[in-house]
């Protein structure tokens, strides 16, 4: 029974995980801003039209494709659903390669529960997937060079790895650069007896990033431009707030049940462990946190790679103090269980929550496509993303130049907007107010 533990953990903690994702996967809550943004960037693309925004990632793009060629929720999150089932996986890889079988299938367990990644675990956002292939590539890292005395060509599987962490979230370029920076110091002396393979990783990491340079310098006229310029979008408020967020918010409610004292071991591993594995993952955890803390606003999704090493390092430490102690293992154990119970109640909630506060667009998108009866049109209002993504009308500022039909979209919230032509109310309600204007 001892030696199927770690299996036997694994299998149920990989079947909450899907169980848990596939309760907002198949109830197909409506697209959120962003999610609107990838799918008409995807269709921007089938049409052969240049992406409107520039920081949404070509990556996503792709990714994004089955959500313009068909319609549905279900059909545009089905890859981010696999990517999820794929993240987890790679979290666990890690932590069975760094630390054993035991710990790697507590740490897919344990990221079950985990409030914070599993409400994501299925949205159609760039986070969860770069952070699966972020993982993946210290997974071929930390096995192939920080654990070996001399490197195999096998380590250049980390390119691949790391080009499509940055093809789907531009801002994969600080954990990449961190893990770069992680391995060359910690790993020298193995880089150093036999470097050509870490250079042909290197190189090869270039070579796939090619179009994306190329791209961005025809675009911004700097080969970084993209990058730079996607720094700013997400904004902050002062200086690190997004730091002091992530460190004062309550972990239960912004992390998850089990968050503070994972977190915690996880910080003290660096305390008990002296091994270089250790010390990468220890060291790429808090930076990624700390750095995308100071130069971002909070938002959960943005550290998801720093939240999944703390885990590790976290349950690692933890099986490190409980030892034999069994009646605090199945105690621990317990607590994991009634983490997935309350992340699946909050599964069910986050559901019907997202189709309360969208309400108002889908009746607002409902009443443009019905009066459009597929007539050229434009929408003006706010989640401009999810209106366009709904009601098939072109979102602009400004369509005033046009004879297409134009939508305007007031919430209570609205500012006001300058319009021209007669206009006509479709819908009026206390929430939304949907007007069409004609010439």
């Amino acid at each position: 029974m001892r030696a199927r533990l770690p299996t036997l953990i694994f299998g149920a903690g990989l079947v909450v995980w899907i169980i848990n994702a596939a309760i907002v996967w198949l109830a197909a809550p409506p697209l959120g801003h962003d999610e609107s943004q990838y799918v008409l960037a995807a269709a921007d693309l089938l049409a052969g039209e240049p992406s409107r925004w520039f920081y949404a990632s070509s990556g996503m793009s792709v990714i994004a494709l089955p959500g313009a060629m068909f319609s549905g929720e279900v059909a545009a999150r089905l890859p981010t659903f696999l990517l999820g089932i794929a993240f987890v996986l790679a979290a666990g890889g890690l932590a069975w390669r760094t630390y054993g079988a035991l710990t790697g299938a507590w740490v897919v367990a344990v990221l079950a529960g985990m409030r914070s990644v599993m409400g994501m675990s299925v949205d159609l956002l760039s986070d969860l997937p770069a952070t699966a292939f972020l993982l993946g590539a210290t997974l071929v890292m930390v096995s192939e060079v920080i654990q070996r005395t001399e490197l195999r060509w096998r380590v250049v599987i980390a390119a691949p790895l790391l080009a499509a962490a940055l093809y789907l979230r531009y801002a994969s370029c600080i954990p990449i650069a961190l893990l770069g920076a992680g391995t060359l110091v910690l790993g020298w002396r193995t880089i150093a007896k036999r470097p050509l393979p870490i250079v042909a990783t290197a190189a090869a990491f270039l070579a796939l990033l090619a179009p994306h340079l190329y791209s961005a310098y025809a675009e911004t006229g700097s080969p970084l431009g993209i990058l730079l310029a996607s720094k700013d979008v997400p904004g902050k408020t002062w200086f690190a707030q997004g730091l002091a967020t992530y460190v004062t918010s309550n972990p239960i409610h912004y992390y998850g049940l089990l968050a503070l004292p994972i977190f915690l071991a996880g910080l003290a591993a660096i305390t008990r462990f002296k091994d270089r594995a250790t010390l990468l993952l220890w060291f790429l955890a808090v930076s990624d946190v700390v750095i995308l803390g100071v130069v971002s606003h909070a938002q959960a999704r943005y550290i998801f790679f720093g939240v999944a090493l703390l885990v590790v390092l976290g349950v690692e430490s933890i099986r490190g103090w409980l030892g034999e102690r069994r009646i605090l293992a199945m105690v621990c154990g317990v607590a994991v269980a009634v983490s997935w119970v309350v992340v699946a109640n909050g599964q069910v909630r986050r559901s019907a929550h997202r189709r309360e506060t969208t309400a108002w667009i889908r009746a607002a998108a409902t009443t443009i496509t019905t009066d459009a009866a597929g007539a050229d049109c434009f929408v003006v209002g706010d989640q401009y993303a999810q209106l366009e993504h709904y009601s098939g009308c072109v979102s602009s500022s400004w369509p005033w130049g046009t004879r297409a039909r134009i939508y305007v979209v007031r919430t209570p919230t609205t500012a006001p907007v300058e319009t021209r032509g007669t206009p006509t109310v479709l819908l009026e309600r206390a929430d939304v107010t949907v007007t069409r204007y004609s010439r």
